[in-house]
């Protein structure tokens, strides 16, 4: 898991749904995500020699919900992410003043992939083929 960062304004995130964010080089992850000024603690930085990163972002809310990895696994070319999304009910009730961007980041070993799968609690909420750059 990577810590620390926070999500570009010009990201490109889905009003309705969650995001997928797949990062192979540091210039792209830089662009979208930056280091977090407010907390004491030194971003987790990725080795993009040895790592890829996955982010997951979802809409902006004043009830942001618990989010965590329950698995990561490549099968015939094929990176699937689940994770588990759960209501936060102290913040049901009592919601935040200011709305924030729930996501998660994590670092994976480089693969070699061509789809990449998003599952949330189950549920495939977005498939993304591998974009291929000349």
């Amino acid at each position: 898991m990577l810590t620390g960062y926070f999500l570009s304004n010009e990201a490109p995130v889905n009003k309705s749904k969650p995001t997928l964010f797949i990062f192979e080089r540091a210039d792209t992850f830089e662009k979208l995500f930056q280091p977090a000024t407010t907390t004491s603690r030194k971003p987790t930085v990725p080795n993009f020699n040895k790592e890829m990163v996955v982010g997951i972002a979802l809409p902006p809310t004043n009830k942001p919900p618990r989010l965590s990895v329950s698995k990561v696994f490549v099968q015939d070319s094929v990176l699937t992410v689940r994770y588990i999304r759960l209501a936060d009910t102290t913040l049901t009730k009592n919601p935040q003043s200011f709305t924030s961007q729930p996501m998660l980041l994590l670092a994976i070993p480089k693969q070699n992939v061509l789809k990449t799968k998003l599952v949330e609690n189950g549920k495939v909420v977005e498939t993304r083929k591998k974009e291929v750059t000349e």
